[in-house]
């Protein structure tokens, strides 16, 4: 049978596999640390996404992947997918276990990561790092609060952290998600 033929939920579970026979051993830490419940779970959805499609051009791993009988859409849909699946999964196994966190607690999750992984990629496609412009707007919305409560006010309101006003929280997650998906899509300037 033709692969071209399959499915998309057929074609999603040839790319999970894919994916999770390329990186088990980041994946099976970041599934367990996702479990716990707190603050810190944001985090661990950080370095996930860190490792996620980002990691692939960071480490020039790209080419294989674009090699795969996937559209660049699919690509971009399905890594995202699997990223906020393996968030999904193991926040409802950490609240079965430990019961401490409530599904209001998923929107926010969803917000952050979908954030991080479109500023991320953005990061990782037009400036070549995908480490260090994110963790320092990173590190400046987590401070944001404690160097300048005034700029603090504003930016709460639509912060990927803060999430003061979620709706518009997610608006601007959204949005840039969006974008980032046209710079995948459309700009394909890999670095061989």
């Amino acid at each position: 049978m033709d692969f071209l033929r399959f499915s998309p939920l057929r074609r999603f579970e040839a790319f999970l596999m894919y994916e999770t026979l390329v990186k088990k051993k980041n994946m099976a830490f970041l599934f367990m640390a996702l479990m716990i419940p707190g603050s810190l779970k944001f985090l661990f959805i950080f370095v996930l996404v860190l490792k996620l499609l980002p990691a692939d051009f960071s480490d020039r791993r790209i080419k294989p992947l674009l090699s795969l009988p996937f559209s660049r859409t699919e690509i971009f849909v399905y890594t995202f997918l699997f990223g906020f699946s393996v968030i999904f999964f193991a926040s409802v196994i950490g609240w079965a276990l430990l019961g401490r966190e409530t599904p209001f607690e998923l929107t926010k999750y969803f917000v952050f990561y979908a954030f991080y992984f479109g500023f991320t990629l953005i990061n990782s496609l037009k400036i070549g790092d995908r480490l260090n412009i994110p963790m320092i707007f990173l590190a400046f919305d987590l401070l944001s609060s404690f160097i300048a409560p005034d700029v603090y006010g504003v930016l709460s309101q639509y912060s990927p952290v803060y999430q003061h006003n979620q709706p518009l929280s997610l608006l601007l997650a959204v949005a840039l998600l969006l974008i980032s998906a046209l710079v995948f899509v459309f700009g394909r300037r890999e670095k061989w």
